[in-house]
Parts: structure tokens; sequence; C-alpha cells
């Protein structure tokens, strides 16, 4: 099954679209648990657990912008493409 150009840069933004819900959740789950394990080790809790789940917001929030601007490139460069 031979795909043609068009096709196969569909199937290239579906896999670029289709990473956002795993990149959004490691940044959060390794935020958080980077957090909560240095507060086992400083005996800070829950401080830095919290803010470990903020920076893992914001670096999900981050990739997630990243994403949608790559996809809306792509779709700008289709529309100007004959």
């Amino acid at each position: 099954m031979l795909l043609n150009r068009e096709q196969r840069e569909q199937l290239k933004q579906l896999g670029s679209l289709s990473t956002i819900g795993l990149e959004l959740g490691l940044s959060i789950a390794l935020g958080y648990l980077g957090g909560r394990w240095l507060d086992g080790k400083l005996g800070t809790e829950p401080w830095l657990q919290w803010i470990g789940l903020g920076l893992g917001l914001a670096a999900g929030a981050r990739s997630l912008y990243r994403v949608v601007r790559r996809a809306q490139r792509m779709m700008e460069e289709e529309d100007e493409s004959p």
C-alpha cells in the first residue's frame, strides 16, 4: 500500500498531534513525582511537591503550545501550496 505525498503529510500531522496527551501527562507526572521525591529527601513536605506540580503544568502547557503552533504552521503551508 503506497501513499501519495498528501497522504504522507496528513499522517505526519496526525502523528505530531497524537503526542499531545502523552507530553502533557508526562510533564505533569514528572514534575509532581520529582517534587515528591525531593520532599522525601529534604523533609519539606508538601511544598516541593506542589512546586513540582506547578512546574510540570507549566512545562505541559509549553509543550502543548509548541505542538499547536507546529500544527498551525503545517496547515498554513498546506493552504499556500497549489
